[in-house]
């Protein structure tokens, strides 16, 4: 399926495609129209054949020529790529299913690689104890399947042909990597291995987290001819029976948040797949259950995505509450530190998105702070209920700055209310159904320091994208959250060689929307000085010696002697007149 999408995305000039139902006029190296996803009066609408994607910069719609399918014609992915491989005059494999025979094939393959994977838990200390340390018991970790990948390349293709399973297959699976020329290596290496299951019990893929640090933390199949991972919950098929009773739900980010609420006795807890979620696994959710209560971690990072969460499962019409976590907790943490009771509490108690959004304000300014007003009057004037809205107007009132009369304070607050919502619907942004994760690709862009964006831009140059693809890889040459977050997604995806082609031709292979957005948006928006060689040198200068500085501040803040700093900070070797050779380790 992998390999059809990009014959299909090869194949379809995404101008032509577009061209077809909005008119087009080229500016550079990018087309512009009128957004056919709002009432567009001023040309935002962007295509770039570079990229293979599209996107309004007035109400952020944004996608590959599949996405355009699928929202202009109302038709879900699958009967896109069938649009779309008939327009590219191509004869799908597997037409409207899969035969049995092939879907045998690759379960078999599937089974024997968890079959290695415990195999190897069993004859592993580390992994053993790093589970021990978890708190997860031998009959959790039977329950869920857990498993480790050793690191040893060739062991799983080893296992796999002494298993009868075709290794080309095991490649299409996300198995193993390589081919008959060079050889075939496992795609997990020293890692905790977490088989997914979709909701029926049958196994498409696998995740692997890392023992320890390092980078990236975890590894997730791509999608797969059994796998599609926009479609499929972790722990869904162990969740979906009390889910049914209860027609309530828990979300959570990761494979041990979900085991540790149904150790918890939150049997209804589920996760989405190393992505934010997704509007199939809202679909899904909503066949089991009316009610989705978000059980995320209690950092930025968390809040933000059970901020897109809400979105998406409040288009489906599900009643949805969010946890409020205690500060540093996950459920996994807070499992461990202060019981099921707690991780049962944090449930119980979960607030309407509205609550939950000022509760997270008043954590982080106060009412002295214009922009905590600013703030406020954005979040009540989304919330689609008045009673809650009154209710924090009159709790709010009496803070409000320049103003002793409580009436006139609530209605001060209620006419700043009104004019913030007749202004968004002015807006007409009816478009995109997730605009807030393209908004924050924007706020995302701004975070990026100036070198960070040369060597991203190096990566998507295909002049310089063998340097940039080495120096991308480095996180730790990063300073940026958004710049480490590009990093680890860079290497996850190509951890062993730079992609080759166009980004339209691979960009696909990342497997966050949000990623693969932010990167294109590079190619739009930048405006500095020409890319070139001596720009990236000097790019790569300021970086080592800003991760040199970083390495000084923390070391003598770690009590080391000025000869040790000293020492450590040559090992960093910022001087990028020292190039690295091919192959070199940067990390």
């Amino acid at each position: 399926m992998a390999d059809e999408r990009d014959e299909i995305r090869s194949r379809v000039d995404i101008v032509d495609l577009v061209s077809r139902e909005v008119p087009l006029k080229q500016r550079g190296r990018h087309w512009t129209g009128l957004c056919p996803f709002h009432a567009d009066k001023n040309p935002s609408f962007n295509v770039s054949p570079e990229t293979g994607r599209f996107k309004c910069w007035s109400c952020q719609a944004t996608g590959d020529i599949f996405d355009w399918v699928m929202r202009r014609q109302n038709v879900d992915f699958a009967e896109a790529i069938q649009i779309l491989a008939k327009e590219a005059g191509i004869t799908l494999k597997r037409g409207g299913g899969m035969p049995a025979s092939t879907r045998q094939q690759y379960e078999t393959a599937m089974d024997a690689g968890l079959a290695f994977f415990r195999e190897n838990f069993v004859k592993s200390t580390t992994a053993q104890e790093y589970c021990a340390g978890r708190g997860l018991d031998a009959a959790t970790l039977d329950l869920w399947e857990i498993g480790y990948a050793p690191d040893v390349g060739v062991a799983l293709p080893n296992h796999l042909k002494k298993a009868g399973v075709s290794l080309a297959e095991a490649k299409t699976l996300f198995l193993v990597d390589g081919d008959q020329d060079t050889g075939y290596y496992g795609k997990f290496r020293s890692r905790l291995m977490f088989p997914i299951r979709d909701e029926k019990g049958t196994l498409v893929a696998f995740g692997g987290r890392i023992l320890g640090d390092g980078h990236p933390k975890y590894i997730n199949s791509s999608d797969t001819p059994l796998y599609r991972k926009s479609r499929v919950l972790y722990g869904m098929h162990r969740a979906r029976e009390q889910m049914g009773r209860e027609r309530r739900a828990v979300l959570v980010e990761g494979y041990l948040d979900v085991i540790a609420c149904h150790r918890a006795g939150v049997a209804t807890a589920v996760a989405s797949l190393g992505t934010a979620l997704a509007e199939d696994q809202a679909k899904l959710l909503k066949r089991w259950c009316d009610e989705v209560v978000i059980l995320y971690d209690s950092d930025e990072a968390g809040q933000k995505a059970a901020a897109r969460a809400v979105e998406i499962l409040e288009a489906e019409k599900l009643r949805v509450r969010v946890a409020l976590m205690p500060l540093g907790e996950d459920p996994d943490t807070l499992l461990r530190n202060a019981g099921p009771a707690a991780v049962q509490t944090a449930v119980t108690r979960g607030l309407s998105p509205t609550d939950y959004r000022m509760q997270a304000l008043e954590r982080r300014l106060t009412p002295d702070k214009d922009e905590f007003w600013s703030e406020a009057v954005t979040i009540l004037s989304e919330t689609t209920s008045e009673i809650e809205m009154t209710a924090h107007i009159d709790r709010l009132s009496p803070l409000l700055p320049g103003t002793r009369d409580s009436n006139l304070a609530k209605q001060t607050l209620l006419r700043m209310i009104t004019r913030t919502r007749r202004k968004a619907k002015g807006g007409g942004n009816q478009g995109p159904e997730r605009p807030t994760v393209q908004r924050e690709n924007r706020v995302i862009l701004g975070e990026l320091k100036a070198a960070e964006i040369v060597v991203f831009r190096a990566f998507l140059s295909e002049e310089l994208r063998k340097n940039g693809w080495m120096f991308a890889r480095a996180t730790n040459l990063f300073e940026s959250g958004i710049a480490q977050r590009l990093s680890e997604a860079i290497l996850a995806a190509f951890p062993l060689e730079p992609p080759t082609g166009k980004p339209a031709e691979w960009l696909a292979k990342l497997e966050d929307e949000g990623i693969r957005s932010a990167l294109a948006d590079l190619l739009y928006e930048w405006r500095g000085d020409a890319l070139n060689g001596q720009v990236f040198e000097d790019s790569i200068i300021k970086l080592q010696k800003a991760m040199a500085q970083r390495e000084f501040r923390r070391l003598r803040a770690a009590g080391l002697s000025w000869e040790e700093v000293s020492e450590r900070i040559r090992e960093l070797n910022p001087d990028p007149t020292d190039k690295p050779k091919d192959g070199d380790d940067l990390f």
